[in-house]
Formats: C-alpha cells, structure tokens, sequence
C-alpha cells in the first residue's frame, strides 16, 4: 500500500493506528481490514466498469433515482441533506456510499432506518443509488466555529489528506468530506472515538481517540466551508 512508503507515513501508523489495534485485538482487525480493501477494489472495478460504459452509466443513474424515494426524506432532492445530523450525498464518492450501505446491512453501522433499509436493497440497487447520488454537485455548507477554521485546516492536513486527500474529496473509496455538514462530521467523529457501537472502524478509532472535542469542532468547522 503506498502510504507505506516513508519513513513520516510509517510513524503516523504507529501513532494512529497500533494503539487502536491494542484496544480491538490485533489480529481479527487485520483480517477486517484486508476483507475491507478486497471489496473496496471489486466495487472500484466495477463501478470504473459502468462508467467506461456511457449507456450503461446513464441507465443506472436512472434507476437509481427511481430507488431514493424513501432516501429524499433525509437527504434531499438534490443529495443536500434536509434532516438534522443526516450527511449530504451530493458528490460522494460511489465506492464509498456502496460500502457504508453493506456496513449496515451487516451491522458495523448501526442505525434503525439505515439498518433496516440497506438490507432492502441488492448490491446493484446500492450501485445505481450511489452513481446516482455522485453526480450531483456537492456545495459546501458552511456553519461551525469559524474562530476555529485554521485549526481545523491544520489539523485536517496532519491526520487526514491520506485517505481523504487535501481537497477533502476523497480518493480510492474514502469519503468525500468537502462540503459535509459540520453537525454531521462532529457527530461522526465523536461515535469512532467513543465506540458508541453505531458504527465500527479501527483506521478511523485510531485517528479520533487523539482528538479533543475543541479538534473535532476545528476539522469539522474546516470541512463544512471547504469547496
């Protein structure tokens, strides 16, 4: 994996991501995380499939804006979302929705409407709503604490640019952060450090275990009004 390659990456794993791997066990997350990466690259290769297809890819997009009725009640018409501490998809990366929909058909995400609606859905149903959903365009919400935005600009660039990328936009199946809501993102970050068992990744503990309230509060104020 690239981010293997200097000397700084290796001493960023070991700050992050040992000390969550000592909280979880070691070994059944080295597993989690390898079968992790094998179906983030299967549904890479796929969607690169469909997009390489412009019939195809249209066609989908199509049918998956038949299968967001329910899903427009939280995010949106236009993938802005509407409800208090619901994320934006306007954007996002397809890989990225696609996994979080099997994380909680599976149970690592726990959330009684998400939960319950992602094992509604085949593997295609969650493709086509994702590919429908990453053409829309992502706006940046603004809100937070402003007096914190270059805090949170320096410490987004410390902990997060190597899956996230210093656009925000994500890459390789990681998130899109630009743009989210900052309600959302301090949630969110708040639940991986406090493992309050809605949702379950060691990459992500072992990054937010370090933040304080004030850091979360900075990254996601910097986040909201990135574009």
């Amino acid at each position: 994996m690239h981010f293997w390659n200097s000397l700084r990456e290796w001493a960023l794993w070991l700050l992050f991501i040992v000390p969550a791997g000592m909280l979880f066990g070691s070994h059944a997350n080295a597993t989690s995380m390898e079968e992790d990466l094998a179906l983030r690259n299967k549904l890479e290769r796929r969607i690169a499939a469909i997009t390489k297809n412009p019939v195809l890819h249209k066609q989908m997009i199509r049918e998956g804006r038949d299968r967001t009725v329910l899903c427009r009640t939280c995010h949106g018409e236009d993938g802005m979302a509407v409800q208090p501490l619901a994320p934006n998809l306007a954007g996002q990366n397809p890989v990225y929705i696609v996994d979080q929909f099997q994380r909680f058909g599976d149970g690592r995400r726990n959330d009684y409407l998400m939960s319950n609606l992602a094992m509604t859905f085949t593997e295609e149903d969650k493709i086509k709503i994702a590919l429908y959903y990453s053409e829309m365009e992502m706006r940046a919400s603004g809100g937070g604490e402003l007096s914190l935005l270059d805090e949170g600009k320096r410490i987004y660039h410390e902990v997060c640019v190597k899956c996230h990328g210093a656009d925000g936009r994500g890459q390789e199946g990681y998130a899109r952060l630009a743009g989210q809501r900052y309600e959302y993102v301090d949630k969110m970050l708040k639940e991986f450090r406090d493992r309050t068992g809605r949702r379950s990744n060691l990459w992500m503990t072992g990054v937010a275990i370090r933040l304080s309230d004030r850091d979360m509060a900075a990254v996601a104020t910097y986040l909201a009004n990135l574009k």
